[in-house]
Order: C-alpha cells, then structure tokens, then sequence
C-alpha cells in the first residue's frame, strides 16, 4: 500500500504552493465548520508521470504506521477502493476502526477521494500534480469532520505533527524514486 493512499488524514495529505524548492513542505490546517479544512504541499524531482504512478501505486506492499490490514478493489478503470483496519492512539486513548475510502484516479493530474466508512463523519479530498521546471508539486486538500469526544484543539496539534512526519516520509520516497522510469512512463 503506498504512503501517498494509506490511512485517512494524518497520513495521506498535500497543497498547492507556489514554492519552486525542491524539498519544501508547506502545511495549513484550519478549522471550518466544525471540522478542519488542510492544505499541504511539497516539491519533488519526479516528472508528472513518474509523479502519478507514485501517487497510485495501490499495489505496493509498505505498510504506514497503525494499518494492521488492507484490501484493494478496482470498482472501475478509474476508480478504487481501499479497506483498511487501522488502530490508532491519541494521547491516552486507543482506537480500532475500520476505513473504507474510494479514489478516482484522474490520469496524470491526481486523484479525489471520498470516505465511505470510518472514523470521520466526513473525509473528502484530492491530490494534484503540478508539472514544475524542476520536479513535480504533490497538492493536496481535504475537508475532515470528526466524529468524537476529544477537543478540536487536540485533534488540530496531533494533526500537525503527524501530517508533517507523514510529508517527510512521502518527498524521502518520492525523492528515492528519481531514477525509476516506471514502465507507464518509458
């Protein structure tokens, strides 16, 4: 399962930005209506081809933290779903849900995804690629509203934290990947 598809916002989120550097990670998140608006961002060295067959590799095998098990259904050509059993700790608390979220890959340019079942009362989202003249900019934007007791504020920290560790794993990835021309790109 890829970093970039996995587990529901903490680890699968990004922005546009007008940022050209190589490496550099922006990350906004803001509470709207009750639930919390994030944009995220970075730059990698990969062409927008490389990029998209990064961003949907369902098939790869490494696990993200917490995911105890995945499955993956083509519902169409375009469209996939993803089923995973996910134990997760705030603080002192300890949480085993299942997620269920569907993606729509749009060729090149990313993918919009929607939860169907899981933590959240709502999770909606996209990633895009924007070609740069030195890499590719991973953007991606997402409506979360949560579904539990626990304070807003505490949910926004340990967002933060989580989705800027998620980041750095993702642009190390992609930038491990520079010198990999997938077959779809050749």
């Amino acid at each position: 399962m890829s970093l970039f598809a996995s587990y529901p916002v903490w680890d699968s989120v990004a922005l546009a930005s007008n940022s050209d550097k190589n490496g550099a990670i922006t990350i906004a998140i803001s509470q709207i209506n009750g639930g919390f608006e994030v944009h995220a961002s970075y730059l990698a060295p990969l062409s927008q081809c490389q990029a998209y067959a990064l961003l949907t590799d369902f098939s790869e095998s490494e696990q993200s933290e917490g995911i105890r098990a995945s499955k993956i259904t083509r519902l169409s050509e375009n469209r996939i779903r993803v089923e995973q059993q996910i134990e997760d700790k705030i603080l002192f608390f300890s949480t085993q849900f299942e997620s269920v979220i569907d993606y729509t890959q749009l060729p090149s340019y990313g993918m919009d995804l929607k939860q169907v079942k899981g933590y959240f009362k709502e999770y909606r989202g996209s990633w895009r690629l924007t070609p740069k003249s030195n890499g590719t900019l991973f953007s991606y934007t997402a409506f979360i509203l949560p579904d539990q007791a626990i304070p807003l504020f505490v949910i926004e920290y340990f967002m933060n934290a989580r989705i800027e560790k998620r980041f750095e794993k993702m642009l190390q990835k992609a930038t491990s990947k520079a010198g990999f021309i997938p077959e779809q790109c050749k």
